[in-house]
């Protein structure tokens, strides 16, 4: 049987805890991450399931259980998800449509024909050719005024041939979603991907002071625009769309809960979230970062100590990862102002090498 299918429990509501010696941990390794943790100031807290039960879980400098972070880039990671849910819902219909196709509106002064060998496949995989924009994230909210002004940007690569680390084709691919599901993204992902999974269910949230309180309808940051009216907690662009590569919040079991669904081909409490053979395809590596690491569907693909490792991973330090042969996930959140992040730390230095055995799936009830 797969393991999805031998699951006992789903932390929908809450998460099963056990000691990590119940389930083959080195508890001496786990106490020097918690050290570890302890003298970062940037480490917020890191939680570690194995088998679907939480056997470490600790907050540093004041966070705590209940606190949303922003988590920065892993945001494009839930957008890539949310994709997936799309096509499964019959609101997408094919990942190779041009990107143009879904902009009718677009009229443009500068013709390439590469732009319009553009899709979806190679926005999720960071290769659509199109050049950064100058600014970067600090002219953000600028450079996504337009729609128009986003797809004409000059196009550097012929389209699915280099990769190019770019949000606004994160944000492009949130307002394909937008348009073809008739809804805001934060809805969309509400009803299809958080009610199931009990994310944002959470009566006890605090917000992530970070960059939130800087920004406000009155006073938008470039890092996004904030509505107390908002149903959820996701910042906007200038025009009310939710941002496709950044600035949505989740508590750091929440985030476990995300890396959990895809350690479980999407399956969650027997019912499909994902559709299989699109987490097949999220992990396939369609571009070479810069920095050699293969990159599926908004999700880095990386290898520690021989294991394959799925990682979201966001600015300063944000990670959902998960290890498939070891059946472990981790979630980590981090200060970007108080230091280097960590979360390949985390991974290679802890929590792989304080796996013993391989989990006995049979003995969890």
């Amino acid at each position: 049987m797969d393991k999805q299918q031998q699951r006992g429990s789903w932390p929908t509501l809450a998460w099963k805890t056990a000691t990590p010696q119940s389930l083959s941990m080195d508890i001496q390794l786990l106490k020097q991450l918690d050290e570890y943790a302890r003298q970062t100031a940037s480490l917020l807290s890191i939680v570690i399931v194995r088998s679907g039960i939480i056997i470490f879980e600790e907050y540093y400098h004041g966070w705590g259980q209940h606190h949303y972070h922003n988590i920065n880039s892993v945001t494009k990671s839930v957008t890539s998800a949310l994709v997936g849910i799309a096509l499964q819902e019959g609101f997408l219909h094919s990942l190779d449509k041009p990107l143009l196709s879904f902009f009718p509106e677009y009229h443009t002064s500068q013709p390439d024909p590469r732009r319009e060998r553009i899709t979806l496949r190679h926005m999720l995989s960071m290769a659509s050719g199109y050049a950064l924009a100058p600014g970067g994230i600090e002219t953000f909210l600028e450079d996504t005024a337009s729609v128009v002004g986003m797809l004409d940007r000059p196009l550097e690569h012929e389209p699915g041939t280099h990769y190019n680390y770019d949000d606004m084709g994160a944000h492009l691919v949130a307002l394909v979603l937008a348009r073809c599901t008739g809804m805001p993204l934060h809805e969309f992902a509400r009803q299809y991907l958080f009610d199931p999974l009990g994310i944002w269910q959470n009566d006890e949230r605090i917000r992530d002071p970070w960059k939130t309180g800087e920004a406000s309808a009155e006073k938008p940051h470039h890092y996004g625009v904030w509505s107390d009216q908002q149903a959820g907690l996701w910042s906007n662009d200038l025009q009310g769309n939710q941002i496709g590569g950044f600035g949505l919040q989740l508590t750091t079991r929440e985030m476990a809960r995300l890396g959990y669904l895809y350690l479980n081909q999407g399956i969650w409490n027997e019912q499909r979230i994902l559709p299989a053979n699109y987490i097949k395809d999220s992990w396939q590596a369609h571009s070479i970062t810069n920095r050699g690491e293969k990159y599926g569907f908004f999700w880095f693909l990386s290898e520690y100590h021989g294991k394959r490792v799925n990682c979201a991973i966001g600015y300063g330090g944000q990670l959902i990862g998960f290890i498939p042969e070891l059946d472990i996930v981790v979630a980590s959140t981090s200060s970007p102002e108080s230091g280097p992040p960590s979360n390949r730390i985390i991974l290679n230095n802890f929590v792989i090498p304080a796996m013993q055995v391989e989990p006995g799936f049979n003995d969890i009830k």
